[in-house]
């Protein structure tokens, strides 16, 4: 009579076989195809369920196992199995439904002031109406305003501080007098007729130089217009 020694025994059960037979459903009872399963254990497997929310994995090694449910459509869900040899575990699993993706935000309009009316008008007559004094450092007449463009004729009798627009556009043309526009350690020179533009985010100064005020169109876009003129 041949009789197994403990080594050998637990040899040949090691070599007999078990499967995983897994059936998914939702709350409602109904199969659930395409739930990801991945098995990790003593045999490391993976799949997907069937048409009938069903997969078996077979040929698996006895032991604990850790079976992981995913699937955009269900909430992720673990479960431990023990499998013992020669075995067929039948497993049931019910999931619940992953939430709803929540729905995109609207599109945020741009902000847009009111529309402004036509104007035609000398720049040269509206300094001469408007000419600053000599005590006042600076002044400024707004010229038109529409939507999110103003135009504003602005006398400087003095360097002006650092200004930087983080969500417009700026645009000095210079109708008269001589200073500079400064852009990091840049200064370029500006006398009548120049024209600077200022991309949103960039800082930079205006300096005037001279005796005589410097006078420019400073054209802002980008900002709504609160009065439309």
């Amino acid at each position: 009579m041949f009789v197994l020694t403990g080594a050998a025994t637990y040899a040949q059960t090691a070599q007999v076989r078990s499967e995983i037979a897994i059936t998914v459903t939702n709350a409602q009872g109904a199969t659930l195809p395409g739930v990801e399963v991945d098995v990790l254990g003593a045999s490391d497997r993976g799949g997907e369920t069937n048409n009938s929310g069903q997969i078996n994995f077979a040929g698996m090694l006895a032991g604990t196992y850790r079976v992981r449910f995913s699937g955009a459509r269900v909430v992720s869900f673990e479960k431990e199995i023990a499998l013992e040899a020669g075995q067929t575990a039948t497993v049931d699993i019910t999931l619940n439904a992953a939430p709803p993706a929540p729905e995109p935000a609207p599109p945020v309009e741009p902000l847009v002031g009111p529309v402004g009316a036509p104007r035609t008008m000398s720049l040269v007559d509206l300094v001469e109406q408007e000419l600053i004094d000599n005590n006042q450092p600076r002044r400024d007449t707004l010229v038109s305003c529409s939507g999110n463009t103003r135009n504003t004729l602005v006398q400087l009798n003095q360097d002006q501080p650092q200004r930087l627009y983080e969500t417009a556009e700026v645009s000095y043309y210079v109708i008269a007098g001589e200073g500079a526009a400064r852009t990091g350690d840049v200064d370029t020179p500006l006398n009548a007729g120049s024209f600077v533009s200022i991309p949103r985010g960039t800082a930079h100064v205006l300096v005037r130089r001279g005796r005589r005020p410097l006078i420019l169109l400073v054209t802002v876009s980008g900002t709504p217009c609160e009065n439309a003129r």
